[in-house]
């Protein structure tokens, strides 16, 4: 593929291909795995196939330096792996769900060094907060991955930089800031621009807001606190003075430590990892955002996971655990006992200690 163009200075105006993220159809079902130790530094690649779940050929996959942030965009054709070492690198996911570096191996954007990033729904924006804090948002090249600058980075509200969570409508950004709380900004996708407009507090000054999620229908946003051990529920509203308004069933309890959490594409189910004590904690999601336990949670993971993601099909809920024991575990989503988590498959990720830092999946 052609070479990427590296970071552009200049801040000028960036106009997108708006055809979503290039055009591969990868109808695969991958999930890649950061490996963050700097004796490992690499992207551990696996597939789910045939009733089971296998690692792609070569993998796991050198980075150079320690990756702990991804972000696939919305088509399956480039993955993006950040480090705080500095720099963002892209790789081409190839049909056999193998990756591929670009650029020679040099890094697509220099100046940054993430902590979290995502792509937007549409595919044209790459959006990145590092330590600082600050949040960068790149146009991304949707035939070649080149990453393009769009404005200046956008200083967040005092705290230390956690996730970040772009809802499925694509207008707002949340961006966590451990006791700093939740800053709250507003995307415009047709341009690129965003801009800060509230901050959502902890609930105790002493607590610390980790994990971002929200329900399909961006109706809901899920925040994990700890000094609560709790997921907060908040309604995201389109009309009235604050964008937040937090539900009177909010907090519920989750296990000790909680620090990511994920709404299955159905809206059925959310699960937040618990960083602590090694689980996951299940829910059943109402339609007026009440959460009620599932049968049989907590569910047990392996050492501090830190990461959770659902597959494409809806069937599986991966987590990354950065104490590894296992590294990844693959559990199915029960249809039986609704939304109960059935232990599927554990994994290595490379040689342990690994610090599976983050997970990502196709889409």
């Amino acid at each position: 593929m052609a070479g990427l163009m590296l970071l552009c200075s200049c801040g000028g105006k960036f106009f997108p291909d708006e055809t979503g993220g290039g055009g591969n159809t990868n109808s695969g079902n991958y999930l890649y795995v950061a490996n963050s130790s700097t004796s490992v530094s690499s992207i551990a690649g696996f597939t789910i196939a045939n009733s089971a779940v296998s690692d792609l050929s070569n993998s796991p996959f050198a980075t150079g330096l320690p990756p702990n942030a991804m972000a696939i965009t919305p088509k399956d054709t480039f993955l993006y792996m950040g480090s705080l070492s500095g720099g963002i690198y892209a790789y081409t996911i190839n049909s056999d769900g193998t990756l591929t570096v670009a650029n020679s191996g040099s890094p697509v954007a220099t100046g940054v060094s993430p902590v979290t990033m995502k792509v937007d729904p549409t595919g044209q924006w790459l959006i990145v907060a590092d330590l600082t804090p600050q949040v960068y948002v790149f146009g991304i090249n949707a035939s070649t991955g080149a990453l393009t600058t769009q404005g200046n980075p956008l200083a967040l509200d005092t705290g230390t930089t956690g996730n970040l969570y772009i809802t499925p409508n694509g207008q707002y950004v949340f961006i966590s800031l451990g006791t700093g709380g939740v800053d709250i900004l507003t995307f415009a996708s047709a341009t690129g621009v965003i801009s800060k407009s509230q901050l959502l507090s902890p609930k105790a000054s002493t607590n610390a807001d980790m994990g971002l999620a929200s329900d399909p229908t961006s109706k809901y946003l899920f925040v994990t606190e700890t000094g609560i051990n709790a997921v907060r529920v908040l309604s995201i509203n389109t009309t009235g003075s604050s964008i937040l308004t937090e539900l009177a069933t909010s907090p519920t309890k989750t296990g000790l430590g909680p620090s990511q959490v994920v709404v299955t594409a159905s809206g059925s189910y959310v699960y937040v990892t618990n960083r602590t004590d090694g689980t996951i904690s299940g829910f059943a999601l109402s339609a007026n955002g009440a959460l009620t336990a599932l049968s049989g949670s907590p569910y047990t993971t392996g050492s501090a996971p830190v990461d959770i993601v659902e597959d494409k099909t809806g069937a599986y809920i991966a987590v990354a655990c950065v104490g590894g024991n296992p590294d990844m575990q693959v559990f199915t989503i029960d249809t039986t006992t609704p939304g109960k988590l059935d232990a599927f498959s554990s994994k290595t990720t490379g040689t342990d200690p690994t610090l599976a830092s983050a997970i990502v999946a196709t889409k």
